[in-house]
């Protein structure tokens, strides 16, 4: 059995400082704003608890360098020193495409489309969660489930689905709208709650009116003495707007007393805001479908700050239509520990007064 292994360098660096990716020249932004490389962390994790007896591929700089960290036996794919980008992906998918049975790469969206315009369904692939933006259902649900999914690949009980890779407007979501529309399909080894679900999309009116529901019992719980960091999405959107405040639909903002006191604020803004308040309450939505409610979209939210506001300290909110397609939910901080620490039950607010319980696994 031989697995290729692409790591997307840059994926992911965007999110601790606030930016929506590093597609692109995005990354020396992110590097400019202090931003670390995460994808090669994220990885490791994926990669630490695999079984031995497997052949392992991977480019220089694209892979190999998290193989050999692991003391894990390779074939290199020799690569010219340097930065690497979409083509460079694209060039080594296409290498592998022959001479693996699976192509594990370590990405976001963005990665994912890559992967597609290379291989296609020609051969089964898995995404590492890493980017800022997963909204396609090609990822592992977090880098410690690749390996369940990889030895179920192994031995014959992952079944092999084609699922969606999205197709996000780069600049809208920079600008914070999100205009996402199927890109087309990858074939995934597939076990329900490893492999994530991809990112509902609910328009209409019922949907606003509940979200304005929710808005409105929330304000009506806010205290004079709390801040209260705002995360992102149409939901927590609905609290700003009802508050008659403006807002970051896909950043992090926070109120207090009624007024806003950050908008769009990074992990170096939240850390220097949540020193000078006693009292914080978290609220966040939860991403359709998929059900993740930290990790996704919300990378600002690092574990340092979850951890400075306390993981007790949190409020979820979602519209009824969101929670219906719910059975669980889901989180992927970046650190295992507080992962762990966030399983259990969680209330979901989802009409004036009313909430629903729901597992985090």
């Amino acid at each position: 059995m031989r697995i290729g292994l692409i790591v997307n360098p840059v994926a992911g660096m965007g999110g601790s400082v606030g930016l929506k990716g590093t597609d692109g020249n995005s990354y020396l932004k992110a590097v400019e704003l202090g931003a670390v490389r995460m994808s090669h962390l994220a990885a490791k994790r994926a990669l630490s608890l695999v079984r031995t007896g497997i052949d392992f591929m991977a480019a220089e700089n694209m892979g190999s360098d998290v193989l050999n960290y692991l003391g894990i036996d390779h074939h290199i794919i020799p690569m010219s020193p340097g930065d690497t980008g979409s083509t460079d992906t694209k060039n080594v998918a296409k290498m592998m495409r022959d001479s693996c049975d699976l192509i594990l790469f370590c990405g976001g969206d963005g990665t994912a489309r890559d992967m597609l315009d290379a291989v296609g369904t020609d051969v089964p692939v898995l995404g590492i969660p890493a980017g800022v933006k997963m909204y396609s259902s090609v990822f592992a649900t977090t880098p410690e489930d690749i390996p369940d999914i990889i030895h179920g690949f192994i031995g014959g009980y992952a079944s092999l689905v084609e699922r969606e890779v999205m197709d996000i407007n780069e600049e809208d979501y920079k600008n914070g709208i999100l205009s996402a529309r199927p890109y087309g399909y990858l074939k995934v080894p597939y076990i329900p709650s490893v492999v994530q679900d991809g990112k509902g999309v609910y328009e209409g009116g019922n949907e606003y009116d509940e979200m304005d529901e929710v808005a409105e019992y929330i304000i009506t719980t806010m205290r004079d003495d709390t801040l209260y960091i705002i995360g992102a999405g149409s939901t927590t959107g609905q609290i700003m707007r009802r508050l008659g405040l403006e807002y970051t639909l896909l950043g992090i903002d926070a109120v207090y007393d009624g007024k806003a006191v950050g908008m769009n604020l990074n992990e170096k803004g939240l850390l220097s805001l949540l020193s000078r308040y006693s009292r914080t309450v978290l609220i966040l939505g939860i991403i359709g479908r998929q059900g993740f409610f930290l990790g996704r979209g919300n990378k600002e939210l690092t574990p340092a700050v979850i951890r400075k506001i306390g993981t007790d300290n949190m409020v979820l909110v979602a519209s009824i239509t969101k929670l219906n397609d719910l059975r669980e939910l889901h989180v992927d901080t970046g650190d295992p520990d507080l992962d762990r620490d966030l399983i259990g039950y969680r209330k979901v607010v989802f009409r004036y007064a009313r909430e629903r319980v729901l597992r985090v696994v």
